[in-house]
């Protein structure tokens, strides 16, 4: 058997050590709410990233799209499609058969209704309705999404521009030679 002042001694010791104090405790709930807060930011800034690298995808795509559409269609004229221009109502080139000049009309009129800026225009509710295109809310194209083809010298030249989700204008542009 133990003597009693050890024995207590023993005891006195390990009751000084065995707990937390309120300060440490306040200290170790500051550090991790930190911690998450910082973790919160960064999932955060990520998401917002893979939205503007979805954008980008679409947009490049977009641009392909059309630059695929003119090698198919070589005597189509598709040079002179700039910022601002409205779709012109194209003849239906999927129940009747089109020219080479209707085809072309009509790829560009899809190609804008498409990138999202003329989603309440006239000829892109028609387009929809008629089923040349997805409903849009099914594809809304960019957010105030537009672009531009130019032909020079041989060249091909598609840009596409639009507003970023955080309110930047954004435009990438793919060159080609014909």
């Amino acid at each position: 058997m133990l003597p009693s002042k050890l024995h207590r001694r023993r005891f006195t010791g390990a009751g000084k050590n065995a707990g937390f104090s309120l300060i440490e405790l306040l200290v170790a709930v500051l550090i991790m709410g930190v911690g998450v807060l910082g973790v919160t930011g960064l999932q955060m800034v990520s998401l917002q990233n893979n939205r503007d690298a979805l954008l980008r995808s679409e947009a490049l795509q977009m641009a392909y799209d059309i630059m695929d559409r003119m090698r198919v269609n070589t005597t189509g004229n598709y040079d002179g499609v700039a910022y601002g221009d409205a779709p012109v109502a194209p003849t239906d080139c999927f129940t009747n058969t089109c020219t080479a000049a209707q085809m072309a009309a009509f790829d560009i009129a899809v190609w804008q209704c498409a990138l999202g800026e003329y989603n309440t225009d006239a000829v892109c509710v028609d387009l929809r309705d008629n089923d040349i295109l997805p409903a849009a809310g099914l594809q809304p194209g960019l957010p105030e999404g537009e672009g531009s083809i130019a032909v020079a010298g041989g060249m091909t030249t598609v840009t596409i521009r639009w507003r970023s989700f955080d309110g930047d204008q954004e435009e990438i542009t793919v060159e080609s030679q014909q």
